[in-house]
C-alpha cells in the first residue's frame, strides 16, 4: 500500500502579505500525496491573484472563492466539504502560518501506525509579523497528558492539526455557535471518539499578529473558552479536577481584564525562547 491521500486546507482572508510563504511551505513538503485546497473568503486585497498564480503552476492546488465574506467558521466548514472523497486525512494550515518541510510526513506516519488516534498536532515556533522568532510553544504530547490539561487551555495549535476524516464523519464540523474558539470545541468533540496526540517537534511556525481573533476580540475569546470548558464537563462528560476549577476561576477574572490572559501568553513565549 502506498501513502494515503490527504487534503491540506488553507482558508484565506486578506493575507496577501503572508500567503505566498504559507503556500510554498506546503508545496515544499517531503510528503507528496496530497491536494492543497485554498478557499478565499472574499478578500479585498490581492490574495486571489496570488492564489491563482500558484494554482496555474501546480496541479496539486484547487482554488475556490466565496462570493461574500462568510467569516472563518463557515469558511472552514466549507473547506471540509470541498475535500476529495479519496482523502483519508484533513490537514489545516492558516494562510499566515508556515509548515516545516517534514510536517505532513511525520504526522501521517504517526496516524498510520496508531489507528486509535483521530487528531495529531505538534509543538510550534512562534513568529511575529516580520517573521522574527519571538518564542516557542510546547504542548502536552500523550493522550493522558492532553486530557489532564484540556480543560485548562486549548492544547493544540490549529495550523498544526491533522484529523482523521472518519472522525469528522462521526462528529460533524466546527460549531457556528462559536465565533471564537470553535477549534477548541471541535477538539473536545473529537476526544469523545478517539485519542489525542502532539508530535514533540516544532512542525509549524505560528504567527502572532494584530489581526488575529485573540488580538482583535480578546474578551470574546476568553469568554468562549470558559463557556466551552463548562460545556465539555456537562455535555461531553470530561472529568473535572480541582486544578481545572482554579484555572477557570483565573479565566473568569481575566474575562473582566482580558489583556491579562494575552499578556501571560506572551510572557510564557518569551520564557520558552530564553531556554532554547
Amino acid at each position: 500500500m502506498g501513502n494515503p491521500f490527504i487534503t491540506v486546507f488553507m482558508p484565506n482572508y486578506n493575507n496577501e502579505k503572508y500567503l505566498a510563504s504559507s503556500i510554498i511551505s506546503i508545496l515544499s513538503q517531503t510528503y507528496a500525496n496530497y491536494e492543497l485546497i485554498i478557499l478565499d473568503d472574499a478578500s479585498g486585497d490581492d490574495s486571489w491573484t496570488i492564489i491563482q498564480e500558484f494554482a496555474n503552476k501546480n496541479d496539486k492546488i484547487r482554488t475556490f472563492k466565496n462570493n461574500e465574506n462568510l467569516h472563518v467558521v463557515n469558511t472552514r466548514n466549507k473547506g471540509f466539504q470541498l475535500s476529495s472523497n479519496e482523502s483519508k486525512y484533513f490537514a489545516i494550515i492558516d494562510s499566515d502560518d508556515i509548515s516545516l518541510p517534514n510536517r505532513l510526513e511525520e504526522q501521517i506516519s504517526f496516524l498510520e501506525s496508531n489507528k486509535e488516534y483521530g487528531i495529531v498536532g505538534s509543538d510550534a515556533i512562534i513568529i511575529d509579523e516580520n517573521d522574527d522568532v519571538i518564542g516557542y510553544r510546547s504542548y502536552p504530547s500523550k493522550d493522558y497528558e492532553i486530557r489532564k490539561k484540556i480543560l485548562r487551555f486549548n492544547p493544540f495549535a490549529q495550523s498544526s492539526i491533522i484529523i482523521r476524516k472518519s472522525i469528522l464523519d462521526q462528529i460533524g464540523d466546527y460549531d457556528p455557535e462559536w465565533k471564537a474558539c470553535s477549534d477548541y470545541d471541535l477538539w473536545l468533540r473529537i476526544g469523545q471518539k478517539s485519542k489525542f496526540y502532539n508530535v514533540k517537534s516544532n512542525l509549524i511556525k505560528y504567527r502572532i499578529s494584530n489581526t488575529q481573533m485573540k488580538s482583535t476580540n480578546l474578551k470574546l475569546t476568553v469568554q468562549n473558552t470558559y463557556r466551552i470548558q463548562k460545556k465539555a464537563i456537562k455535555k461531553y462528560e470530561y472529568e473535572d479536577t480541582f486544578y481545572n476549577k482554579i484555572y477557570r476561576l483565573i479565566l473568569m477574572i481575566s474575562s473582566i481584564y482580558p489583556k491579562i490572559a494575552y499578556w501571560i501568553y506572551m510572557i510564557s513565549l518569551k520564557k520558552k525562547r530564553s531556554k532554547k
